[in-house]
């Protein structure tokens, strides 16, 4: 039945409108739509506060017309959390904190504008550009946490420093070690939401390891490297969730690259929405005394609904139809 309606179109339009049929398809599947810088922060106006609650974040516009994108950071635990002065960095200090740690939390939308990979295709991707002053030698724990989550409703955000509250969260995360040499058997691990509850602080609230991509034993981290973390997550065709991790930066895990890949057949709490970025340090002595972070950036990168790439095929057809017959 295909192959008849695809000769009967052949005859009757000619093979040069199918291929102008072929290369609109194209176009339209080719193309994406709505990219979107959400935040990028350099801290230039030396400022984390702002914009404050209900905001939390400017979402993509540069409202006080700094230069930045921002999003409001709150500190939570031990030490502080502060841009050095105008240009950054963003400073988190642990020196007094000894072994208890620290929570670093954002928002980088405002509830009810979450990043939303709706349709397959739809990506989004996270940077945090970091350097770090006094890492410990060696430890064998997973005490440096990263998550990417969606803060529901039901949980109250954050107004002020503080650790964020416990419930409902889906997303994913990174359980980490740190150290100049890298001692735990998953240093680089990556998890998802398993339960409800505390944000990063309680591990049994994450899976157990769904990748690791680091080596026990392997170069870890030293001071004054520039380290990249970014975070890729596409939705595929088949509503799966390709999610990518990693570091790279100096000699870590040997070739200056721990990462992970993951498809996740089932995404989290089958949700595709993304609002908050986290850290949890558990003190200097498994950590570092210092985390100073140059850049804190979200991308958005949406493709066209089906019908939306239906109608821009179909006006990619009408073009061609009229420059050929203009010929």
């Amino acid at each position: 039945m295909l192959r008849e309606f695809r000769l009967n179109f052949l005859s009757k339009f000619g093979p040069w409108r199918a291929a102008a049929l072929s290369a609109a398809a194209g176009l339209a599947l080719s193309m994406p739509l709505h990219a979107a810088i959400i935040v990028n922060d350099t801290w230039v106006d030396g400022t984390d506060s702002d914009p404050a609650s209900p905001v939390y974040s400017e979402n993509g516009v540069d409202a006080d017309a700094d230069g930045n994108s921002e999003s409001v950071w709150y500190q939570g635990g031990v030490g502080t959390l502060d841009p050095v002065g105008p240009g950054g960095p963003e400073r988190g200090n642990l020196t007094s904190g000894g072994t208890s740690s620290a929570s670093w939390t954002t928002y980088f939308t405002p509830e009810g504008s979450e990043v939303n990979l709706a349709n397959p295709g739809d990506s989004m991707k996270v940077t945090w550009a970091f350097s770090l002053t006094n890492v410990n030698a060696n430890n064998t724990s997973q005490n440096f946490r990263i998550a990417l989550v969606d803060t529901p409703a039901s949980i109250t955000r954050l107004t002020a420093n503080g650790t964020p509250g416990s419930g409902a969260y889906t997303g994913y995360s990174i359980f980490a070690n740190m150290g100049q040499t890298l001692g735990n058997s998953g240093p680089f691990q990556l998890k998802e939401r398993a339960a409800s509850g505390d944000l990063l602080s309680t591990g049994s609230n994450w899976s157990a390891g769904l990748a690791n991509g680091a080596t026990s034993g392997a170069t870890g981290y030293t001071a004054g490297t520039p380290y990249t973390f970014v975070a890729s997550l596409t939705r595929t065709a088949l509503g799966e969730l390709q999610v990518d991790m990693g570091i790279t930066g100096g000699s870590l895990d040997t070739d200056g690259n721990a990462s992970v890949s993951f498809l996740d057949t089932t995404p989290n709490g089958g949700s595709f929405k993304f609002d908050t970025f986290a850290l949890r340090p558990s003190g200097a002595t498994s950590t570092a005394e210092l985390f100073d972070t140059s850049l804190f950036k979200v991308e958005f990168n949406a493709v066209p609904e089906p019908a939306s790439m239906l109608l821009l095929t179909l006006s990619g057809i009408g073009l061609m139809f009229a420059r050929r017959r203009s010929l």
